[in-house]
């Protein structure tokens, strides 16, 4: 009997490996022990022939099912988060390796009659994607190791696949990079910060921001991963960009994790080290400079609520890859400004509800806007995934009035049709959203010629970024509450992702219905009271 020779394999985090299993290539194959009972499958997946884009979800998870994450959280109620991100991810990488071992000589087989394609193995989830036919995904199912096989729903993404990114946006992204890295050198020791003398906009005393740093909390030591569309070169959100440590510019994967000059972040939409430089209208440079901001302009105005916070930034809005690069890079916070609204995503939300639980076990906050879709969706599905995962901090918004625009996204959420989970139905629906932060009418940086809408420009530079005011929305509360949560780490670092949600919870300001209610959830964000809270909460040595 002849072998195929075993395959490399690049894992998100690990780098190049090698997967330990040979593939017989006569009519003697061994067979696998099938599963008592097939496991369960979209059945839009056995409805035609194919090819489908799917994903593979193993039974060996961390948390296989609804309330596991709960209770492991309530079991690790004071344990150090650096001590919970160093076990869960070995954990996760493990159960990974296990459960590719059991299934790779079916996958092999699968690949070498063209039944199955692109792979994509994950670790955050258990799991790969693929494109699969009726074929591939009949036997996948009966492996004993697969719990279920889920469609990608088409508008969702492909988590197994990438966008070809043109030479000319390449070339025009490493000279935004090079200007970006000189942006650095100038930007030194940052030193202490002080707000002194500085211009302070209304949304960061609406949040209390400038209270905390009077405690000591300017989000120092704290990274936030913004998964977002990138930062134009502008040096008041440049000299926010988290570098990595252990890479150079060299064309060479210095640190062994599995990507190349990967300086600032990651693009995962077109598998890039690209991630400085945006289009004409950048969101990404709004958020982040809601986030970590440094002070710049005339007058000299701070727009970041952790000024001191570092920006990891990503491409790829949904990428699970992404996911699995912020907890293996030492990410605090994700900053997460999308969201699949008015998409029927069936089963395939619980994938992203446990690469959510895992995350937080991995020690990550995670982040982002309830939406915009007030006026456009009807009541219970205005927020959508990921923002409506339990453990994800939603947040809505009020405007300088402290009142809701009427765009805000109102809760509540239901996850009783989704498998593995099963919970929060109508009748005892999730409460959401959890947090409110500040939507519109403040400054953000940007450049001062914003394409397609009419804007206020305070201030610009000679290369024409500046300080405008006029977008809004709720991808801007979320940057608040990623800021705020920032803040809480740098006095408590070794607070658990979802202590630190519990406490921005029990420290908003009430606002509307008293008590928790579908527009504001907890109330406004009070970054000071929070950084006390934090600073008086419990820690086991």
């Amino acid at each position: 009997m002849s072998y195929r020779a075993a395959r490399s394999i690049l894992i998100p985090g690990l780098g190049l490996v090698l997967a330990a299993f040979a593939v017989p290539t006569t009519a003697q194959q061994p067979v696998e022990p099938a599963a008592a009972e097939p496991a369960p499958c979209d059945p839009a997946l056995l409805a035609t022939d194919g090819p489908h884009p799917v994903f593979v979800r193993m039974h060996d998870q961390r948390f296989a099912r609804g309330g596991e994450f709960e209770a492991s959280c309530a079991a690790a109620a004071h344990t150090p988060r650096s001590k919970l991100r160093r076990e869960a991810i070995a954990d996760l990488r493990r159960r990974a390796e296990q459960s590719w071992a059991d299934v790779a000589t079916a996958v092999g087989e699968l690949e070498t009659g063209g039944e199955l394609r692109e792979v994509q193995r994950f670790w955050i989830v258990n799991g790969f994607a693929a494109d699969a036919s009726k074929v591939a995904v009949e036997r996948l199912r009966r492996l004993p190791t697969v719990a279920f096989v889920h469609v990608q729903t088409q508008r969702g993404g492909k988590q197994h696949r990438t966008q070809a990114r043109s030479a000319a946006w390449r070339e025009a992204r490493a000279d935004d990079e090079r200007t970006a890295r000189a942006m650095l050198e100038r930007r030194g020791d940052e030193g202490e910060f002080d707000a002194a003398g500085l211009t302070v906009p209304w949304n960061l005393q609406a949040v209390h921001a400038d209270r905390a740093w009077a405690l000591g909390a300017t989000g120092q030591g704290v990274t936030v991963a913004l998964l977002d569309s990138g930062l134009l070169a502008t040096e008041p959100v440049a000299h926010a960009l988290w570098q990595n440590p252990s890479e150079r510019p060299n064309g060479i994967d210095d640190d062994g994790n599995g990507f190349v000059d990967d300086l600032y972040g990651w693009d995962f939409a077109g598998d890039t080290r690209f991630v400085v430089g945006d289009g004409a209208r950048s969101h990404g440079t709004m958020c982040g400079g809601i986030v970590a901001g440094r002070p710049w302009g005339e007058p000299r105005t701070v727009t970041g609520v952790a000024p001191r916070a570092r920006l990891m930034v990503l491409r790829g809005m949904g990428s699970l890859r992404a996911y699995e690069y912020a907890a293996a890079m030492g990410a605090d916070v994700l900053s997460m400004s999308y969201m699949w609204i008015d998409i029927e995503l069936g089963s395939y939300r619980g994938v992203f509800r446990t690469a959510h639980e895992h995350l937080a076990a991995c020690g990550v906050v995670a982040v982002g806007g309830a939406g915009n879709f007030g006026q456009s969706s009807p009541a219970g599905r205005q927020i959508a995934l990921p923002k409506d995962i339990p453990c994800v901090i939603a947040a809505s918004g009020i405007d300088a009035t402290r009142a809701a625009p009427a765009f805000s996204s109102r809760g509540p959420c239901t996850w009783n049709d989704v498998p593995f989970f099963a919970d929060y139905p109508p009748e005892a629906p999730l409460r959401k959203p959890d947090v409110a932060g500040c939507a519109a009418g403040f400054p953000v940086w940007h450049r001062a010629k914003f394409s397609g809408r009419s804007v206020e420009v305070l201030w610009q530079d000679a290369a024409g970024y500046g300080l405008i005011q006029g977008p809004r929305g709720n991808s801007f509360s979320g940057p608040h509450a990623a800021g705020v949560a920032a803040l809480v780490l740098s006095v408590r670092p070794e607070l658990t992702a979802w202590r630190v949600k519990a406490l921005l919870e029990a420290t908003c300001a009430d606002l509307g219905d008293e008590g928790r209610d579908p527009v504001y959830g907890a109330g406004l964000l009070q970054a000071d009271a929070a950084v006390r809270a934090a600073k008086a909460a419990l820690i086991d040595e």
